[in-house]
């Protein structure tokens, strides 16, 4: 499957071009699209969510007078507090691509020596034996958001996820946003 698809970037653009490949007019206006795209300005904020930090759930289901419905647990629950946290703190709306990036700060586990505490805290040791998946972290957080702050989160082109602990949970979170959506 792809495998007559050439592994090269520049390899592909020639695969998908075929006969364009050395029309210059068009190779201009594919310049000209992109020095465009490039120009767009982008806009970062960050904020800090004290809350002990929770993996998404798995969705559920349950079944009432013959109708399945799905929910995943704790959702409800993410959205409204971040929904009031949104009010609180003066966020803007992001409806354009955007990056997403935290820092996941989970409990010290309490069982942890002094020595192990600080070195957490340092950020030497990390949560290496947790319960939930990173990708769940994000999901809860971009999940949440959506009350508010995101308008979709479709949205979120890139994405990095830091796991930590501390002993003050919370969610480190840094969103660079374009100013504008891309009209191509």
């Amino acid at each position: 499957m792809y495998g007559e698809i050439p592994n090269d970037m520049m390899d592909r653009i020639s695969y998908i071009l075929g006969k364009k490949a050395n029309d210059i007019n068009f190779n201009k206006m594919i310049e000209k699209e992109a020095k465009k795209i490039k120009r767009i300005k982008w806009k970062t904020i960050r904020f800090t969510m004290y809350k002990v930090p929770k993996p998404s759930a798995r969705p559920r289901a349950n079944s009432r007078a013959g109708f399945i419905r799905m929910y995943v647990p704790r959702a409800r629950e993410n959205r409204e507090w971040f929904g009031r946290f949104y009010k609180q703190h003066d966020l803007p709306y992001i409806n354009t691509p955007c990056e997403f990036n935290l820092t996941i700060y989970e409990k010290t586990p309490s069982s942890f020596s002094l020595k192990k505490k600080v070195l957490a805290e340092l950020g030497f040791i990390k949560p290496w034996k947790r319960t939930g998946d990173f990708d769940n972290y994000a999901k809860s957080v971009s999940d949440s958001m959506m009350n508010g702050l995101l308008e979709d989160d479709s949205l979120i082109i890139n994405s990095s996820i830091y796991l930590r602990y501390s002993i003050k949970p919370r969610i480190d979170v840094e969103i660079k946003y374009m100013e504008k959506f891309p009209n191509i």
